[in-house]
């Protein structure tokens, strides 16, 4: 019974939302990390 449907719905646009917030916390951890010295490696 359940509906297949191919437009985007409010579900999509939040989950890219918060892809992109946790990919832009993420870049700025990394820059934050790197005043103190930290390396990836």
């Amino acid at each position: 019974m359940s509906q297949q449907s191919s437009d985007p719905t409010i579900y999509d646009g939040l989950m890219f939302v918060s892809l992109g917030a946790v990919i832009t916390g993420i870049v700025f951890l990394i820059l934050t990390l790197n005043e103190y010295g930290w390396s990836g490696g």
